[in-house]
C-alpha cells in the first residue's frame, strides 16, 4: 500500500501540472498579469504627476482602465476563488496522502523494512521518513500559481477600498458612519478569508501585509486628509457661518466616528480570522498556525492605530471648539447669581434656581450636536475630555468668588445637582472630575476652619484629599467670617496628606 501511496503522489503531480497549464492558458493568468503590471505603472506615474501638479488631472487610472475585458473586477474576482481552492484542495490532498502513509507505515514498519525498500534508489534529502516527497512537483506548481494569486489580489483589493473610498456617502438615519467603513471591512474580511482558505502562511503573511499598507497609504490617509480640510476656509464668528460650521462639524465627527468602529470592526475581524486559522489544514502544523497568527496580530495592531488618531483628533475638536465655549457657559450661567446670602435671599435662590437652570440649558445646548452625531463611545469621550475642562474652569470661578453660610450651603446644592445633571448623560459615571470641587464645598461649610484637623492627614481616613495645603487655606479664605480669622495662620505641616 506504501508504494501504492508513493506511485499516487508521482502520478498527482504529472497530471495536475498538465491541468493546471490548461488552466493558466484558458484563464490567460499571464496575459492579466502583465494587465495589472501596465496599470500598477500608469497609476504610479499618475500619483507622481498628481504630487508635481495636484491641479493636473489624469482620466487614467485604475478604476477607469480596470474595464476592460482582461481585469474585469469580477472575472478577477472568481479567478482568485479557483486558486484559493485549488491551493486548498492540493492541501488537502497532500494531507490525506502523509496520513495514510503514516497509518500504513506505523502499523507494518516495526523493524524498518518497508521503509528501505520504499527508498530504494530515491535521493532520501528530498523525501520524509514516510517515504514521500516532502515537497511534492503539485505543490511547487500551487505555490506559482499563488504568486499569481498575491499579484491579483493586491492589484483588486485596492482597486476596490479606493472605489469604496471615493463613493462614500453619510446617511444619519442609517448609521453614524459613512458607508465606506462596511464596505472596506467587508472587502478585507474576504480577502484575508480567502488567504487563509489556501492553508499557506507565506500568502496570509504577504495579504496581511499588503491590507496593512493600503489602509495606511489609502483608509486612513483618507480620514486625515477629511479632517485636516473640514474646518478649511470656515469663520467661526458670525449667525451667518453657523450652519456652514455645523456642516463642517458633523463632517469632522463622521471621520471620528469611521475610525471608533474601524477600531471595533478590527477586532472582531481578527477574533473571527483565529477561528479559521485553528480550523486550517497546515502542512506543519505548529510552525505555519504560529506564522498565520503572527500576520493576524499585526493586522489586531491597527486598531491601536486607529485609536491613537482618534484620540488626537478629538482631543484637536476638543480644543478648537468646546473648550472656548466652557467659559461664556459659565458666565452665563453665573448672571446675577452670587454665594453671599441673608436667609430670605437663599430661600428665594432655592425656588429659582438660576444658575442650575442656565448650566443645564447652557451645557445641553453646546453637546447637543456632539451628542446627536457622535457613536456611544465617541461622545463618552468627548464628554470625558469636556468635564475636565468644566471642572478646570469651575475651580477657577470658585476662587474668585466669596461665601457666607448660605453661599456655601447654595454652593454645595449647585454643584450636587449639577453632577447629577452630568453623571446622567452617559453609563459611565464622571463623579471623580469634580473631587476636587466636592472638596472645595466641603471646606466653605466648615463651622470653624479648625475643622480641618478632624479630616486631614492621618485623620483623613477612607478620603484622598486632592487639595494641597495651599488651596485649602486659599478656599478657607474665601469665607469672610474665616478670612477674618485669617486663616493663612493655620499649620497644616504636621498633618500633612
Amino acid at each position: 500500500m506504501l508504494r501504492v501511496i508513493q506511485q499516487l503522489q508521482e502520478e498527482s503531480d504529472t497530471q495536475s501540472g498538465l491541468i493546471l497549464d490548461r488552466f493558466l492558458q484558458i484563464r490567460k493568468l499571464e496575459s492579466k498579469l502583465v494587465e495589472i503590471q501596465s496599470l500598477n505603472i500608469s497609476l504610479m506615474r499618475s500619483s507622481a504627476a498628481s504630487r508635481i501638479n495636484p491641479n493636473a488631472a489624469n482620466a487614467s487610472s485604475p478604476v477607469n482602465d480596470a474595464a476592460n475585458e482582461l481585469v474585469e473586477p469580477r472575472q478577477l474576482d472568481a479567478n482568485l476563488l479557483e486558486l484559493s481552492l485549488i491551493s486548498q484542495r492540493g492541501a488537502l490532498f497532500q494531507s490525506f496522502l502523509h496520513e495514510r502513509a503514516n497509518d500504513d507505515l506505523n502499523n507494518i514498519d516495526e523493524d524498518g523494512t518497508a521503509r528501505r525498500i520504499m527508498m530504494n534508489g530515491k535521493d532520501k534529502r528530498y523525501y520524509g521518513d514516510n517515504g514521500l516527497l516532502l515537497t511534492s512537483g503539485l505543490r511547487k506548481r500551487v505555490r506559482e500559481l499563488l504568486n499569481s494569486y498575491l499579484v491579483i489580489d493586491a492589484f483588486l483589493m485596492k482597486r476596490n477600498i479606493d472605489k469604496a473610498m471615493t463613493m462614500d456617502e453619510y446617511d444619519p438615519s442609517i448609521a453614524p458612519t459613512s458607508t465606506c467603513v462596511d464596505d472596506v471591512f467587508f472587502i478585507l474580511k474576504k480577502v484575508i478569508k480567502r488567504s487563509i482558505s489556501t492553508y499557506e502562511p507565506e500568502v496570509i503573511t504577504s495579504t496581511v501585509q499588503t491590507v496593512l499598507k493600503t489602509l495606511d497609504n489609502l483608509y486612513i490617509q483618507t480620514f486625515q486628509q477629511k479632517m485636516s480640510m473640514a474646518f478649511a476656509g470656515q469663520e467661526l464668528t458670525g449667525r451667518s457661518a453657523d450652519r456652514s460650521l455645523d456642516q463642517a462639524k458633523i463632517s469632522y465627527m463622521i471621520v471620528l466616528n469611521n475610525l471608533d468602529v474601524s477600531t471595533e470592526y478590527t477586532e472582531r475581524l481578527v477574533a473571527d480570522l483565529r477561528q479559521d486559522v485553528a480550523a486550517g489544514i497546515w502542512a506543519n502544523e505548529k510552525k505555519d498556525m504560529e506564522a498565520a497568527t503572527k500576520a493576524l496580530d499585526n493586522l489586531a495592531a491597527i486598531s491601536k492605530k486607529f485609536q491613537n488618531l482618534l484620540q488626537s483628533r478629538m482631543e484637536q475638536l476638543m480644543a478648537q471648539m468646546l473648550k472656548p465655549r466652557v467659559r461664556p457657559l459659565f458666565q452665563d450661567a453665573y448672571r446675577e447669581v452670587k454665594y453671599v446670602l441673608d436667609e430670605e435671599e437663599y430661600n428665594e435662590v432655592e425656588v429659582e434656581e438660576l444658575f442650575i437652570k442656565r448650566f443645564r440649558q447652557g451645557f445641553n445646548t453646546l453637546i447637543l450636536l456632539y451628542h446627536r452625531t457622535l457613536t456611544e463611545n465617541n461622545f463618552r469621550l468627548l464628554l470625558s475630555l469636556l468635564l475636565d475642562v468644566v471642572s478646570v474652569q469651575w475651580e477657577k470661578i470658585v476662587l474668585q468668588t466669596r461665601f457666607n453660610q448660605y453661599g456655601a450651603l447654595r454652593f454645595d446644592k449647585d454643584l450636587r445637582t449639577a453632577i447629577h445633571f452630568l453623571s446622567g448623560l452617559t453609563d459611565w459615571l464622571y463623579r471623580d472630575r469634580f473631587t476636587r470641587l466636592s472638596q472645595m464645598a466641603t471646606l466653605l461649610n466648615f463651622e470653624e476652619p479648625s475643622e480641618i484637623y478632624e479630616c486631614w492627614g492621618a485623620k483623613a481616613g477612607p478620603v484622598s484629599w486632592r487639595l494641597t495645603v495651599t488651596e485649602v487655606k486659599k478656599v478657607l479664605a474665601l469665607r469672610y467670617v474665616f478670612f477674618s480669622l485669617s486663616v493663612q495662620r493655620f499649620t497644616f505641616d504636621s498633618y500633612s496628606s
